[in-house]
C-alpha cells in the first residue's frame, strides 16, 4: 500500500556515511548535529527493481476487495506479455472463479501460474519476500508483517500473510531468513541496488515503536547490505500505511531518485535538497510514483484526470528509456489505499 503523493507533510534525510548528516543515538527522533556513523561493510545487497526479473507475484483480492479484481486483470495482462506472473488464491474454488474472471477480461493463461495457499490480503508488496543476493546466490528474507500496525482495523488478518515469504522460498528452492521480530514492509523499502536505501521514518517508528534511529539503521544496514539510509519524514493523519515511500520517491537508476511533486507551491522540498546533497540526481514526477518496473516495461497508474496521462507517459519514458510504458486504469486499487506497486512483488533472477 502507498502514501498519496501530496500527503507528505515534512521530508528530510539522514545519511549515515561520513560527511553527511547522521542520526542520534539517544532519541527515537533524528538529530541533525550528531557525529556521522560509518556503515558496516557487507557483501549482500537488495537488487534494484530494474535489474533482470524472473517473475512477478500477486495475491488475489479477497471478498472484501472484490472491486479490485478487474484492475488486477488489467495489471496481469500487461505483465504477462513480458514475464511470468504467479497468482496466489485461497482455495481451489476461488482459483477457478479467478481464472474465469481473468479470461473474461482478456487475460491469457500463458505466463500465468496459479497457486492455492492460505493468504489474508491482496497487498503482496508488503507481506511478500524481500530478496537479497551475495553475487553468487539469491535468497528470501521474511520480515515481520502486522497488517500495517493495525491502522486499518484490528480485524484485518495477517498471520497467513506472514508465512508467504517462506512459501515463495520453498517454491523457488532457496533459503528463507527469518527476521519476524522487526516489522518491515517492502512498500517502504526503495533501493538503488548499490547500497542506498530510501525509507520513511514515520512508518518504521509506527511499526517498531520505541526504537532509536540508530537501532533501526543497524538492522537495515546489516540485513539489507546498505551503507546509506535516506529517511523521509511525515504522513497525513489517518493515513493507514503511515507514509510508505513508494508513493513518494523511486529510484530509476543507480544515481537518480524521482520524487513526486508533493506541493505545487513548494517543489524544492527537503527530500530533493538533501538527496542532491548526498550526490544523487533528482527528477520530479507529476503523478503517483507507485509503478512497477519489469523486464522491458513499466506499469504505472493512469491519472483519473485523463488529460494528464500523455504527459505522465512522456515523463516515464524519459525515466526508463528503452522500456514500454503502460498507464493502467487502477482507480479501484487506489481507492482501497494502494497502487500497482503495492499489489505486486517482483522476483529477481535467482
Amino acid at each position: 500500500m502507498f502514501s498519496s503523493p501530496r500527503k507528505l507533510l515534512n521530508i528530510a534525510i539522514l545519511c549515515a556515511t561520513a560527511g553527511l548528516v547522521a542520526c542520534s543515538a539517544d532519541s527515537t527522533t533524528p538529530a541533525s548535529n550528531s557525529a556521522a556513523t560509518s556503515a558496516k561493510m557487507t557483501n549482500i545487497r537488495v537488487p534494484a527493481e530494474w535489474e533482470p526479473q524472473a517473475a512477478v507475484w500477486m495475491q488475489y483480492p479477497d471478498q472484501w476487495e472484490t472491486n479490485m479484481r478487474p484492475a488486477f486483470a488489467r495489471v496481469v495482462s500487461v505483465i504477462q506479455k513480458y514475464q511470468p506472473v504467479h497468482m496466489l488464491t485461497r482455495t481451489e474454488e476461488e482459483k477457478k472463479q479467478a481464472q474465469q474472471l481473468m479470461a473474461s477480461l482478456g487475460v491469457a493463461e500463458a505466463n500465468l501460474e496459479w497457486h492455492v495457499v492460505p493468504i489474508d490480503n491482496a497487498w503482496m508488496r508488503d507481506n511478500g519476500p524481500i530478496y537479497v543476493t551475495d553475487g553468487n546466490r539469491t535468497w528470501v528474507q521474511n520480515w515481520g508483517f502486522n497488517a500495517w500496525g493495525g491502522n486499518f482495523g484490528g480485524d484485518v488478518g495477517y498471520t497467513k500473510d506472514n508465512l508467504i515469504p517462506d512459501y515463495v522460498a520453498k517454491q523457488l528452492n532457496v533459503k528463507s531468513e527469518q527476521y519476524l521480530d522487526y516489522i518491515l514492509e517492502k512498500g517502504n523499502v526503495e533501493v538503488n541496488g548499490k547500497g542506498i536505501l530510501v525509507i520513511n521514518w514515520d512508518c518504521q517508528d509506527n511499526r517498531n515503536p520505541g526504537m532509536t534511529q540508530q537501532e533501526h539503521e543497524a538492522i537495515l544496514k546489516e540485513k539489507l547490505g546498505v551503507h546509506t539510509i535516506i529517511w523521509a519524514f511525515g504522513h497525513y493523519p489517518g493515513e493507514g500505511t503511515t507514509g510508505h515511500i513508494d508513493g513518494t520517491a523511486r529510484f530509476v537508476n543507480n544515481n537518480t531518485l524521482v520524487v513526486t511533486v508533493l506541493d505545487d507551491s513548494k517543489t524544492d522540498d527537503l527530500l530533493v535538497n538533501d538527496a542532491e546533497a548526498a550526490g544523487l540526481n533528482v527528477l520530479r514526477y507529476d503523478g503517483n510514483p507507485n509503478w512497477l518496473v519489469g523486464n522491458g516495461f513499466v506499469a504505472a497508474m493512469a491519472d483519473e484526470q485523463t488529460q494528464y496521462n500523455a504527459s505522465l507517459k512522456t515523463q516515464l519514458e524519459s525515466f526508463y528509456p528503452g522500456r514500454d510504458v503502460f498507464l493502467i486504469e487502477t482507480s479501484d486499487i487506489a481507492n482501497a489505499g494502494g497502487g500497482i506497486h503495492c499489489v505486486t512483488n517482483d522476483q529477481p533472477v535467482i
